[in-house]
């Protein structure tokens, strides 16, 4: 009589456990993203001192030619490639853009 319950109870456990033993590698990828993201190295950059084929991209685009540059960084890292991430002042709003060494645009 006993065994009637205990196998049907232990078969009920073993069912509702089963999902509960798959979910840790969902938290091992979530952590190993953000592992990447701190391995990036930001250091603010005088945008006087921007490399000149930088100056010049931005020089070249109408659109960008008149606004002022707020901030400057220049961003690398292991996985990143070296690259400048520039804030505009556009009437109020900020406008990022990022450029390689090389001046040219990188799309996000």
């Amino acid at each position: 009589m006993k065994t009637r319950f205990i196998i049907p109870a232990m078969f009920a456990i073993g069912l509702a456990t089963a999902p509960l033993m798959a979910n840790p590698t969902i938290a091992t990828d979530a952590n190993s993203g953000m592992v990447m993201s701190q391995e990036q190295e930001k250091v603010k950059v005088d945008p006087a001192n921007l490399p000149a084929p930088v100056k010049e991209a931005i020089e070249k685009d109408e659109a960008l030619k008149a606004l002022k540059i707020s901030e400057a960084w220049q961003v690398s890292g292991e996985n990143v490639p070296n690259h400048f991430v520039i804030k505009f002042d556009n009437g109020g709003e900020e406008l990022v853009k990022k450029y390689t060494a090389l001046g040219e645009v990188i799309e996000d």
